[in-house]
């Protein structure tokens, strides 16, 4: 059962599934994908326990990133492309998919994702083409949702529950100071971790939701350092449509409901990027860069030069002939092709007006 093995919520602490589950409920129909849930999650429990024991006082006595580099922007604008392209450069680190997904444990049993049941993952992403692999960089939003109440990739395990997670985990709105305190503890628990295995690199973080969180991350990182990538918000909307149908048939405790994703989708962009707007004059001069994902497709070099000159970032000459290695590896990658109803581009487009004024997408 490809949606038990791999389910995110079977690295998770069995506390954080019990609790998830008590706040947003399951459909009967889906029991059986939680109690195979479940199941996993006890039998990690010790080799959780080991790892924190272990491994503890090392992680607590790794200093936190100095400088992180955070890609940020909506989900499907292009933040994943881009961390891709740049994790070529030798002195960045990313979150790989191994550390993402099980970052409670990745240190006695990631060797297995490498080795034994390397086979056992996916050729390729749920809502993409993009290859994975357990080395492959990733998100860390993914370890959130295996070790803290508040993660945006609850919206793919309950489908009801997508507007109450929006509000909490990203905007941290309903949500008390302890809760999130917590949230801070296990990110950054997680990232000293990601640090400690890597620790001459400078940390390429790729998350989305760090698009609502500039203020908090900039209290945490003060020298970070932020990517905004932006891409036509019509292809934004048929694809993260798509994104959020995708996870939840896989991995969700409810049914999936199209429309309610349609809505909410409509709901949450001006959200995020409002929410991005108004918290990016905190970033100091120098320290953040906007780029357009089709300028990232149609010259990523110039832009890639950019990117490091308006950060101020050293070794692009040294990076160039890596970038475009991969970009040559990568040319043949074919796009989903998603469509939509004419009703709900007219509703993107009046909805979300502001935003397509913005970031130049007038047309």
């Amino acid at each position: 059962m490809p949606s038990v093995l791999h389910h995110p919520l079977g690295s998770s602490r069995f506390s954080n599934l019990v609790r998830m589950t008590a706040r947003y409920g399951c459909e009967g129909r889906y029991l059986p994908r939680l109690i195979g849930v479940g199941l996993m999650s006890l039998l990690r429990q010790p080799v959780i326990a080991y790892e924190a024991l272990r491994h503890g006082k090392a992680i607590r006595s790794t200093d936190l990133p100095r400088d992180p580099v955070f890609v940020i922007g909506h989900w499907r604008s292009g933040t994943t492309h881009l961390q891709n392209i740049l994790s070529r450069d030798p002195q960045f680190g990313s979150v790989t998919l191994k550390e993402a997904a099980m970052p409670l444990d990745f240190l006695a049993l990631g060797h297995l994702l490498s080795g034994p049941m390397a086979n056992s993952l996916p050729k390729k992403r749920l809502m993409d083409n993009v290859a994975v692999a357990a080395d492959c960089p990733w998100e860390e939003e993914l370890a959130l949702a295996c070790t803290s109440p508040l993660s945006f990739y609850h919206v793919s395990f309950f489908p009801k529950a997508v507007g109450r997670i929006f509000q909490e985990s990203i905007l941290f709105n309903g949500s008390d100071e302890a809760l999130i305190a917590c949230w801070e503890n296990d990110y950054t628990t997680f990232l000293r971790k990601v640090q400690m295995v890597r620790p001459d690199c400078r940390l390429l973080l790729k998350n989305p939701a760090n698009s609502a969180r500039i203020d908090l991350i900039l209290r945490l990182f003060p020298d970070a350092r932020f990517i905004h990538i932006h891409r036509n918000p019509l292809k934004v909307y048929a694809s993260t449509i798509h994104l959020y149908l995708k996870a939840q048939e896989e991995w969700g405790f409810h049914r999936p409901d199209r429309s309610l994703v349609a809505e909410h989708v409509l709901q949450t962009y001006p959200l995020l990027m409002q929410a991005y707007l108004d918290q990016r004059s905190s970033i100091p001069e120098g320290r953040l860069v906007e780029v357009a994902f089709k300028d990232l497709q149609d010259q990523p070099l110039q832009v890639l030069e950019t990117i490091y000159s308006d950060l101020r970032l050293p070794g692009f000459e040294t990076a160039a002939s890596l970038f475009e290695t991969y970009l040559h590896s990568v040319s043949g990658y074919s796009k989903n092709r998603l469509e939509q109803e004419s009703a709900e581009t007219e509703q993107v487009r009046t909805r979300w007006k502001p935003f397509f004024e913005t970031f130049g997408y007038d047309e």
